[in-house]
């Protein structure tokens, strides 16, 4: 099976790696292609002028792409850097050998964009995991005041519940709002953070039945 990890944030500098690279290092021990699409400030590499860069850990592709991000940058241009992360994980992974899952990790929203469009192009199934609700943590923090730009969120929020094959909440409180805002509960599960590799993994493994990849040459397992 070959499967995308798309995060603009995937820690991967074996410091406190991210749980989405966790799962893709396992997938990859199991014998399916996993390629990681993120930003080259995640995984602390330095592009210079280049526009993408390429290595391989733990049985990983990494495409890394040269979009910078600071937290002391202003809203706009963090908005510019999503967009940016967004527009070339598109154009990219319509490069890549077709996948057989998309997975994709919110915040920020802009990066499931390029996740849906690829899940559709390439008529397979969609895993959105939320790590916090957007538009509400930046309401809540004060990042964002434009009634045009919340509504606009708040759609492209809805779209996503509809799309995704699977929704993946941080905790109960994430999963609760989502299940409010939308009615098919099912396809709602709750991966909490934890230290325990092996609890994490077979939380996904029970996460991602029933999307077809549980059977057949194409299994999880």
């Amino acid at each position: 099976m070959n499967i995308f990890i798309i995060s603009q944030s995937l820690d991967a500098s074996g410091k406190g790696d991210d749980r989405l690279f966790k799962l893709g290092r396992e997938m990859a021990s199991r014998g399916h292609a996993v390629t990681t699409l993120t930003s080259s400030k995640a995984v602390d590499m330095d592009l210079g002028q280049k526009k993408i860069g390429l290595f391989h850990k733990n049985g990983l592709t990494v495409i890394a792409f040269n979009v910078p991000y600071k937290r002391e940058m202003s809203g706009i241009k963090k908005a510019i850097a999503n967009f940016k992360f967004a527009r070339m994980t598109g154009k990219q992974g319509k490069n890549l050998p077709k996948p057989d899952l998309i997975i994709v990790k919110a915040p920020p929203l802009t990066a499931v964009v390029p996740a849906m469009k690829l899940s559709e192009y390439y008529r397979v199934p969609l895993v959105a995991e939320f790590r916090e609700l957007w538009p509400d943590a930046l309401i809540e923090q004060g990042n964002l005041k434009n009634g045009l730009a919340i509504k606009a969120l708040q759609r492209l929020e809805q779209k996503i519940y509809e799309k995704a094959n699977r929704i993946i909440a941080l905790d109960e409180k994430i999963a609760g709002a989502i299940r409010e805002r939308w009615i098919e509960r099912a396809k709602v599960s709750v991966i909490e953070n934890t230290e325990d590799e092996g609890q994490l993994i077979e939380s996904y493994d029970r996460a991602l039945k029933g999307l077809g990849l549980d059977q057949g040459p194409n299994s999880m397992k």
